[in-house]
């Protein structure tokens, strides 16, 4: 009967929050030392398991944040591409008689129509910039661009670009003048990869921000 009530009472203060390897009973009919051995085993395997926890946690977090933050920025590029092809499109549909202007006209509706194709899109359009640099020779280039780092970012407007092509009819190579539009992105690291990886490689160094670059050809109208 008391052996009973022994019981219940450690069963009892038990459930009041201890923790098995907290309570050394001694199991029924083995030794004190084997009752030890088998709490310090416990112990151990839970200090084990703390110091695995330790040590994939860096690993966890850079994977983690790693693909949040490359798939944002593959996001933001495949807009990116969108916008360019939008506008080499409107380039192709476009005469290049203006070209020889300082401010053509051709040009303007091209970077118009990107800018507006990216808000509707949702990206920011400030690293465009409002001001256009012109060079109509030898390949008409407009720059619409924003210096950060002594990086630049913006758009680039070409037209008349050669472009080699075979005639399939006459199998001669030819030259066909064409438009080129090209985008280059300021991407901020959105999730905080540039400074999570230094948990596993302390001296790495990710710019912030890293330029995004996609561009698109159509030839001109003939």
């Amino acid at each position: 009967m008391s052996t009973s009530n022994s019981r219940n009472k450690a069963s009892v203060n038990c459930r009041s929050g201890c923790a098995i390897s907290d309570v050394a009973v001694q199991p029924q009919g083995l030794p004190s030392a084997t009752a030890f051995k088998i709490v310090a085993r416990i112990r151990e395997t839970e200090a084990a398991e703390l110091l695995e926890f330790a040590l994939a946690l860096p690993i966890i977090l850079v994977m983690v944040v790693g693909l949040l933050d490359f798939a944002h920025a593959y996001s933001i590029k495949q807009k990116l591409a969108n916008a360019v092809r939008e506008g080499a499109r409107i380039g192709g549909s476009e005469g290049t008689l203006d070209t020889s202007t300082a401010n053509p006209g051709s040009v303007t509706a091209i970077k118009d129509d990107v800018t507006t194709y990216l808000l509707d899109a949702g990206i920011n359009t400030s690293f465009i910039g409002t001001t256009l640099s012109w060079t109509p020779t030898p390949v008409s280039t407009g720059t619409y661009y924003t210096t950060s780092g002594g990086v630049n970012y913006g758009l680039k407007i070409e037209r008349n670009v050669p472009v080699p092509y075979t005639n399939p009819n006459t199998s001669s190579l030819v030259t066909l003048p064409a438009t080129r539009v090209t985008l280059y992105y300021p991407y901020d690291w959105t999730f905080g990869f540039d400074q999570v990886i230094k948990l596993l490689v302390p001296s790495s160094t990710f710019s912030d921000p890293i330029r995004i670059e996609t561009d698109a050809l159509m030839a001109n109208p003939s």
